[in-house]
């Protein structure tokens, strides 16, 4: 797909999306026209970019001090280095008010539902990232399945079963009259229980997100250490 990518203008490896979920929202924030965006999970900028381009003003948000680097790329952007639940409070403190906000931070059930139930209130429509993994997707409808302001659908734009797992597609939640999920077609099925059945027995996954879980657990590990060294040291 890296082609089609390179030909459309939209191949950027710090954006950790897939074509089809680039040109979706490339998509929408064309049809949105959107006057405010809140981006909860900058990681390097790969989306951004496109955000302040479309928008009158960006908040990017990331615990990562890389979103400190995000307004030396645009005049209409505002970066805050903490976690999404720091900058929930914020918002809410300020009353802050979004046309179009992006989910993509933690993807860890709680935080996921953290961040969506804290943005809800403020933004009239929101795109959240890797709806098509078991844990994000949870984490999706533990806060959409008991508000009362949007309707949401979570197969906007599906994935596919990956070499590392259920991860990428895009759910939408908007505010609306009729609250609660919905259906593009009637009687549709969607494609998720499939791919979530499948991954059980993706060995190829599985071995991958076993490295990836003992090489973190070391950094960990590493770190914990040069910090108890640090201060016998000092001492």
């Amino acid at each position: 797909m890296i082609e089609i990518e390179q030909e459309l203008g939209v191949a950027n490896q710090n954006w950790l999306m897939s074509a089809r979920e680039k040109l979706g929202l490339i998509g929408l924030l064309q049809c949105l026209n959107p006057e405010s965006v809140i981006e909860l999970g900058y990681h390097r900028g790969g989306a951004t970019k496109w955000l302040s381009q479309y928008s009158k003003k960006v908040l990017t948000v990331d615990v990562n001090e890389f979103v400190s680097d995000a307004p030396s790329q645009s005049s209409n952007l505002e970066a805050w280095n903490c976690s999404t639940v720091e900058a929930i409070k914020k918002i809410r403190e300020k009353k802050l008010a979004f046309d179009l906000a992006i989910v993509d931070a933690d993807h860890s059930r709680l935080s996921v539902f953290q961040d969506i139930q804290g943005i809800l209130p403020h933004a009239k429509v929101v795109l959240m990232h890797d709806s098509y993994n078991p844990k994000c997707r949870k984490g999706m409808l533990d806060a959409l399945k008991t508000q009362n302001t949007h309707a949401y659908f979570l197969d906007f734009i599906p994935s596919t079963l990956k070499y590392d797992g259920l991860w990428g597609g895009l759910a939408i939640a908007w505010r609306s009259d009729n609250p609660g999920p919905v259906e593009e077609f009637k009687g549709e099925l969607s494609s998720f229980n499939v791919l979530a059945f499948m991954s059980l027995f993706h060995l190829k996954s599985k071995v991958k997100n076993f490295k990836i879980s003992i090489s973190e657990k070391f950094q960990e590990s590493l770190s914990k250490l040069k910090i108890h060294y640090g201060r016998i040291l000092r001492k």
